[in-house]
């Protein structure tokens, strides 16, 4: 009897095996692929001060137009980041950041204006037409250098120039004028009471004169 239901068995188990392997595939074409990668610019690229364009491949996954709308499976749109430190995924909660780091986009590019000098972090989520993140988040992001054009940087400030080494001389800390030559007038300090030797003079105060004895005959 053994013998006769070998057969079936053996059938059994190969049907199982396909089965088991026809879930997992099932389930490898679920949420588990959905995909999100930034295919411009790359990670660590040098790149120009000004408008930079963020483009995304998206992987099973429909972008479409609905903003705002309901929620539905398989379907939504792009949110994009700059500067972000810590993604908002939280189940059932919209994934936006403060104003100026964000963008919902339902295409697959968005051109970030003027972006400074520095480092910056680009990312990208999938979410629902609701701006809610999927389960699980689908978020791709990317590093970069912009600097500016020529690899230039803005001139230092020029150090100020002590008195002493201006050509056209400074102001004294005495209370000069400048001297064309560079050296510092140094103005003569007034005679107490009186004026300055170059005015128009000092005073005199006029000695009696002591009558002379005439001698008598």
């Amino acid at each position: 009897m053994f013998e006769l239901h070998r057969p079936r068995l053996r059938l059994i188990a190969a049907s199982l095996v396909v089965l088991a392997l026809a879930m997992a595939s099932a389930a490898g074409c679920g949420s588990e692929e959905r995909n999100v990668t930034i295919v411009e610019p790359a990670q660590g690229a040098t790149i120009n001060v000004g408008d930079v364009k963020v483009v995304v491949d998206v992987k099973k996954f429909n972008i479409v137009d609905k903003l705002d709308q309901n929620a539905e499976d398989g379907e939504g749109h792009v949110h994009f980041y700059i500067d972000v430190g810590e993604i908002p995924t939280k189940d059932g909660e919209p994934a936006v950041t403060k104003e100026g780091t964000y963008h919902a986009q339902a295409t697959t590019e968005y051109v970030w204006p003027d972006v400074k000098a520095g480092e910056h972090t680009f990312a990208v989520q999938l979410v629902n037409n609701d701006h809610t993140p999927l389960k699980p988040p689908v978020i791709a992001q990317v590093t970069v250098e912009v600097k500016a054009a020529g690899g230039g940087t803005a001139p230092a400030s020029s150090p100020t120039r002590s008195p002493a080494a201006s050509p056209g001389g400074t102001s004294s800390p005495t209370g000069g004028t400048s001297s064309p030559t560079g050296g510092t007038a140094i103005p003569t300090p007034a005679r107490p009471g009186g004026t300055s030797p170059a005015g128009t003079g000092a005073s005199a105060t006029a000695t009696p004169t002591r009558p002379t004895p005439t001698a008598t005959p």
